[in-house]
């Protein structure tokens, strides 16, 4: 038998209570960092293949409500990462002018922040970090998310997000952006 044919549906017009977890403290500044962390050995990092175009790389990101993905190569090695500001940010704009190619045909390779550009934590240090410290080091290197690196097995263990801390305290987060090399503070003048 199908459970639509065994269950009458409710109507909650009598409802008026939400019930909540009752051992999950409040998120704070205070609060371990590792309770921020999208851990990879508790669930998959989510990937998109370098070669995949930008429009369907936000059309991903649409569906599946992401705001950031692992980008791999051919041979699921990193390369970095892509997320939604990646594609509908005026980095899109400046590299269709460098590179004199269509939306239609830049791939995440073309706008995502390469590996050899990211700032990361080894997962040590993050350990015996605060929500607050990590906010900070984020604030510190304009970066909106930050990879958790597990460094003695050469491999990104996760990674922890403003958007994901900012909609667990339940406060807006702003990270500023920076430019945090020359090739940054040049390609913005130039630009």
């Amino acid at each position: 038998m199908s459970i639509s044919k065994a269950v009458d549906p409710l109507f909650t017009t009598t409802i008026r209570n939400i019930q909540r977890p009752s051992d999950i403290s409040p998120l704070t500044l205070q609060s371990p960092a590792i309770e921020v962390l999208n851990d990879f050995t508790r669930q998959n990092p989510l990937m998109l293949e370098q070669n995949t175009s930008i429009n369907d790389a936000r059309e991903i990101m649409r569906r599946t409500h992401t705001r950031m993905f692992l980008v791999i190569d051919s041979h699921e090695l990193f390369c970095g990462i892509i997320t939604l500001d990646d594609l509908v940010s005026e980095k899109v704009m400046k590299k269709m002018a460098i590179s004199q190619l269509r939306r239609d045909e830049l791939t995440v390779a073309y706008v995502m922040t390469p590996r050899n550009r990211l700032r990361a934590i080894d997962l040590k240090t993050f350990q015996l970090a605060s929500v607050g410290e990590i906010l900070a080091l984020m604030q510190d290197y304009g970066e909106q998310q930050m990879v958790v690196v597990d460094t003695p097995n050469g491999s990104i263990r996760g990674y922890v997000s403003a958007h994901g801390i900012a909609r667990r305290m339940h406060t807006p987060l702003v990270i500023n952006e920076r430019a945090v090399l020359f090739a940054d503070i040049f390609t913005t003048i130039a630009v």
